[in-house]
C-alpha cells in the first residue's frame, strides 16, 4: 500500500513516480518578500536542519557545496556532470538544484516540474520564489524549514524529487485522491 510519506530507503527506488506529503500542519510561515528570500517565524530546530542536510547527502549521487545563490552558510545540493541530466529549468545554477538555507532561517529552495510545485504549494510546503513569479526561474519554489521528524521526511521526499527532476526523470503519483499526473 502507497503511503504519503516517503521513507529515504525508497528515494533510490522512486525513479517513476513521487507520493506527495499530506498537507502540512498549521499556517504558513512568514517570508521576507524581497530578496533573499528567507524564512521569518516558525523557525526549525537545529537538529532539524543538521538531519535535513545530513539525510540528503545519502541521496545518490548527490554532491554539497557552498552555493553561489545563497547566503554564506547555505549548501546546494548538486549532481556531477553524467547525473545532471534534466531540462534547464531543473538547475539554479550550474548543477545546482537545491540550497539549504543555514539557521536559524533553514528554508530550502529548490527546482520542481510544474505539477509539482502546484501541489506543493496547494498542500501548504512552500511557495514560488519571488523570482519565479516575475519570470525568471518558474520552476524555483521556497520549501518551508521542517519542525519535525514527520515534516523533515515531507521535505526529504521533495528534494529527492527536485533531484530526479535535475536527473531528467520524474512522475508524479499522488497516493491520494488526485491520481496519477506525469511531469514534463
Amino acid at each position: 500500500m502507497l503511503t504519503a510519506r516517503v521513507e529515504m530507503s525508497l528515494i533510490p527506488m522512486l525513479t517513476r513516480v513521487t507520493i506527495l506529503p499530506p498537507p502540512r500542519v498549521g499556517a504558513r510561515p512568514r517570508l521576507e518578500r524581497d530578496l533573499p528570500h528567507l524564512q521569518v517565524d516558525q523557525l526549525p530546530p537545529a537538529w532539524a536542519v543538521e538531519e535535513l542536510l545530513a539525510r540528503s547527502l545519502e541521496i545518490p549521487c548527490i554532491r554539497s557545496k557552498q552555493s553561489r545563490m545563497a547566503r554564506p552558510g547555505s549548501h546546494a545540493l548538486y549532481l556531477p556532470g553524467e547525473f545532471a541530466l534534466g531540462p534547464p529549468e531543473a538547475f539554479i545554477d550550474g548543477h545546482e538544484f537545491c540550497h539549504l538555507h543555514p539557521l536559524p532561517e533553514g528554508s530550502i529552495h529548490l527546482t520542481l516540474p510544474q505539477v509539482l510545485r502546484d501541489e506543493v504549494v496547494r498542500l501548504g510546503w512552500g511557495e514560488p520564489h519571488p523570482i519565479a513569479e516575475i519570470g525568471i526561474l518558474t520552476s524555483l519554489v521556497t520549501v518551508y524549514a521542517p519542525r519535525d521528524p514527520q515534516e523533515i521526511d515531507a521535505v526529504l521526499g521533495l528534494i529527492g524529487q527536485s533531484c530526479r527532476f535535475a536527473q531528467g526523470r520524474s512522475q508524479a503519483l499522488n497516493g491520494g485522491e488526485h491520481g496519477r499526473r506525469e511531469v514534463r
